[in-house]
Formats: structure tokens, C-alpha cells, sequence
């Protein structure tokens, strides 16, 4: 096969650090910048408990400090089962 027969995209586990994670959305630090507007799977690590949500990018800029990107997201989808995970480890870990 030769020449260009179809578009598709690539999914790609890309590590992620969060500095602010809420019941509606999260800032996190990745590698990469994402699309405005673009809508995510994301896996969510919650000491010991992994949940998925969906995610609209609401806003990217470059890091303050060393490489990377801050990328602020709103949370569109959640089983309801992980939403309850969610809302017990947020409401843990209110400062």
C-alpha cells in the first residue's frame, strides 16, 4: 500500500502530575500540550483506587517553571461509582 489511505488517531499514555484536583476538574503538568477543547480519557490514581473520568480541555499554557505544560481541565464524564471515589478522597484531602 502506497500514499495515504486513511486518518486516524494515536492513544498514548502520557504521565501526568496534578496541582489542584476538584470534584469539576483538575490543573495538571503534562509533557505535552493538548487541544482547547478537546475531550479526554483520563485514568486517575487515588491511593490505591483508579477511576476514569472524561475531560474537556478548558486552557494551556506553558509551565512557570521547567518543561512542560499547565493544563486545566473540567470533568464532562464519570461513572457514578467513581464520581463517589472522587468525592470521598477530595473530601479527604481538603485543606
Amino acid at each position: 500500500m502506497n500514499g495515504e489511505l486513511a486518518r486516524g488517531q494515536a492513544r498514548a499514555q502520557v504521565p501526568v502530575r496534578f496541582l489542584d484536583l476538584s470534584l469539576g476538574g483538575a490543573l495538571l503538568v503534562m509533557p505535552a500540550a493538548l487541544e482547547k477543547g478537546g475531550i479526554y480519557d483520563f485514568a486517575l490514581d487515588l491511593e490505591g483506587d483508579r477511576i476514569w473520568v472524561q475531560a474537556e480541555v478548558r486552557h494551556v499554557h506553558p509551565a512557570d517553571r521547567g518543561a512542560g505544560y499547565h493544563v486545566g481541565v473540567q470533568f464532562v464524564g464519570i461513572d457514578p461509582q467513581d464520581e463517589k471515589l472522587l468525592r470521598e478522597y477530595v473530601e479527604g484531602h481538603a485543606r
